[in-house]
């Protein structure tokens, strides 16, 4: 090869490797963050793990999946979320079915989500994945007014958690 080739096949090399380093998703990132800029952005969420499973009211076994979405809680989410998009201190959850999408919005201040300021889970970005929490303890449960415990069709689920004296705990795994 002579010196033309050479200067452009370096030229074209380095082209390359300009572009691979400004890629979106950083891969040299840190391993686990909660740094807006690795956690920002659209996330698919697999189906979440939901704790407890089951609850038993009056004798009879409900699954908890079915019913905490629709729970004022979630303002009316209606299903499970399947996405959620971090933009700056806002995450936004959104649960998709029959043609209608409805979302919930939340603070987002350093990996911790929140809604009107009390404290409800958190987000981490670990390699590619982001890892959603949402806990809500029970002594947090029993400060809500019963009134709002027993709002929508599935507001019983609250209330038995509160009276059975049980934390929900809803993790999933996004992937970008």
């Amino acid at each position: 090869m002579n010196i033309k080739q050479w200067a452009v096949a370096l030229l074209f090399g380095s082209l390359v490797l300009g572009a691979a380093s400004c890629s979106k998703d950083d891969p040299n990132g840190p391993k686990s963050s909660v740094a807006i800029k690795y956690l920002e952005g659209s996330w698919d969420l697999g189906k979440p793990t939901i704790s407890p499973e089951t609850i038993t009211i009056e004798g009879k076994e409900y699954k908890v999946a079915d019913h905490i979405f629709k729970t004022f809680l979630f303002t009316g989410l209606g299903w499970e979320p399947r996405f959620i998009l971090i933009k700056g201190e806002t995450a936004e959850l959104n649960a998709v079915g029959y043609c209608v999408q409805h979302s919930m919005k939340l603070a987002l201040k350093e990996g911790k989500l929140s809604v009107h300021n009390l404290p409800i889970g958190s987000v981490v970005r670990e390699g590619r994945l982001l890892k959603l929490e949402i806990s809500i303890t029970n002594a947090l449960l029993k400060q809500i007014p019963s009134e709002h415990l027993t709002q929508g069709e599935s507001g019983f689920i609250l209330k038995a958690l509160a009276e059975q004296g049980k934390d929900l705990k809803i993790t999933a795994t996004g992937t970008k």
